[in-house]
């Protein structure tokens, strides 16, 4: 109830009408009274705006608005949020609506089934290029879970796909977004800082970007044991299945892609392939695989690679991340049915260590999508004799730095040195407990007490305090927290009415009240951290 309290007191004091810039171009001081009051007229703009659109739609004052649902997984931070906003629309619009909350596994299934009217969500970039951003808004993605799909917006994504000259591709892009932006599907709400604290004794970690540390490179000294709090019970081990950052975190440890990003520079780095070339009109990859084993001692061949990658286009399997797939050659074909030939996609194995990739058109990034999870290796006996048991502890069979040595569901997941990793003599870490906790002051409390190492998200009642401490490690981060409409909802078809309730939040009381970790307010989608790529934002006007 206290986290409610400072909600309610935040924004009782400030009325709504926060004393920051209403306006994510303008910079504003607290000390410049004009400043502030134009800020102030940034959000008066916006909010009256909102209440026009919403009365045109047939909503006056919120009369008839039907009582729709905030859906967020279990966390703290994501309910202070969601309440702010319940407020700022009761108050803005005469809107109410209810907060439903969930563990992440039914979160995320409730994504993927529509089971909503509306989520808060979160993108982290899967490489570094807007179009991560873009894409999973295409009608054909698995993580669009919004119903919402424009055949314009579609027809701009594929065309970026197929434009070799980079200023062109990304004006595209931008068009795309500027779609997005007007119809709304989603609604941006601030970008991401990364958010941990480890103890000092943790070495071999590099901020960057993406908060991506390869933990086989990190070591806790005097420990034999380095325990992560993971924030909750993870979804599943399998990476043709895997859709969030928690999965990504555990999986990346047990199994390795073809390349693998440097702890530093995130750029990519010889992983399972030692070597490549690449063809002339860069639509042809040939990778030379090492002589490596499974955590089982068979040999890891580029057999098992064609296989897991061909298994998630497979329409038969019930991924969200086929479409990260369809940089192939015929890839989307296979996985949309225009065929059921699998020898079409563009993967196959010359000979058990040389594996031949065609892609549909030149990618700038497809290097580091092979250090991506969704393109790391499963073997098939292993899957065709277990089936989705294949990621229990004794099933499993493993390719990477560690392997799986128990998992105890809602307590905790233990991995260990793999001896039979190709550079086993480089994993520093013998062992690495991950920990489920969603409660972060519980999970604050046992890093305090000495018994957890690393924490990845931060109670916000403290963090005022949390962010002075040389612990603290939040850097700049390629994401966006954002909350997206179900549009088959019959209300929520009505773009004015999405509008109207992206109006009407005021952001910056969002992160200089609650957040308060130098998030940023959204008004875009893509974050601005690509120099060369400056979003279109929605605003009062189309």
């Amino acid at each position: 109830m206290r986290a409610f309290a400072l909600i309610v007191l935040a924004l009782v004091s400030v009325g709504c009408d926060a004393k920051g810039p209403g306006n994510a171009a303008e910079e504003t001081s607290a000390a410049d009274p004009i400043a502030n009051q134009q800020s102030k007229v940034f959000i008066e703009d916006r909010i009256a705006a909102a209440k026009r659109l919403l009365a045109e739609a047939g909503y006056p004052g919120g009369k008839d608005f039907p009582r729709l649902e905030i859906l967020y997984n279990t966390d703290e931070g994501h309910k202070m949020i969601a309440a702010a906003i319940q407020q700022m629309w009761r108050k803005n619009l005469g809107v109410d609506v209810e907060l439903r909350n969930t563990e992440w596994k039914v979160y995320l299934d409730d994504l993927s089934k529509l089971r909503y009217q509306i989520a808060r969500r979160g993108w982290i970039g899967d490489y570094r290029d807007p179009n991560t951003f873009i894409d999973m808004f295409t009608s054909r993605s698995g993580n669009n879970n919004t119903g919402w799909s424009a055949p314009e917006y579609d027809r701009l994504v594929k065309e970026a796909a197929r434009e070799p000259d980079k200023a062109k591709r990304l004006e595209i892009l931008r068009d795309a977004e500027r779609i997005l932006m007007a119809d709304l599907p989603v609604m941006p709400i601030y970008f991401y800082v990364s958010s941990n604290c480890w103890t000092d004794r943790v070495k071999g970690v590099f901020p960057n970007i993406q908060d991506a540390h390869p933990l086989h490179e990190v070591v806790i000294e005097g420990k034999d044991t380095l325990v992560i709090n993971n924030g909750t019970e993870i979804q599943t081990l399998d990476p043709g299945l895997a859709r969030g950052v928690p999965e990504d975190r555990i999986i990346s440890t047990m199994l390795e892609g073809l390349t693998q990003r440097d702890p530093r520079t995130l750029e990519p780095r010889p992983g399972l392939a030692e070597r490549w070339e690449i063809s002339e009109d860069r639509k042809t990859y040939t990778f030379h695989l090492r002589d490596a084993e499974w955590s089982d001692g068979k040999k890891v061949t580029a057999h098992d690679y064609a296989y897991a990658w061909t298994r998630v286009l497979d329409p038969a399997t019930p991924t969200d991340y086929a479409s990260q797939m369809y940089y192939l050659k015929g890839g989307e074909d296979f996985n949309t049915k225009k065929t059921s030939d699998a020898s079409t996609v563009g993967v196959r194995a010359k000979d058990d260590r040389t594996l031949i990739v065609e892609l549909e058109n030149p990618c700038s990034y497809f290097l580091e999508l092979c250090a991506f999870f969704t393109y790391y290796p499963v073997r098939r006996d292993v899957i065709e004799k277990h089936g989705q048991n294949w990621t229990r502890p004794e099933n499993i069979v493993v390719n990477g730095p560690y392997t799986l040595k128990e998992w105890l569901p809602n307590d905790s997941l233990t991995v260990e040195r793999n001896p039979k990793y190709w550079n086993a003599a480089a994993v520093r870490q013998p062992k690495v407990t991950f920990l489920p906790i969603e409660n972060r002051q519980t999970a604050w409390n046992l890093y305090l007490e000495g018994k957890c190492d690393w924490v990845t998200s931060l109670p916000l009642e403290q963090i005022d305090e949390i962010v002075k401490r040389p612990d603290y490690h939040g850097d700049l981060y390629l994401g966006t927290y954002f909350y997206s409409f179900n549009v088959t909802h019959e209300a929520l078809k009505d773009r004015r009415v999405r509008k109207a309730l992206t109006l009407a939040i005021d952001r910056d009381i969002i992160v200089t009240k609650i957040t308060r970790q130098g998030q940023k307010p959204a008004y875009h989608h893509t974050p601005p951290i690509f120099a060369d790529f400056d979003s279109p934002r929605f605003d009062v006007k189309d």
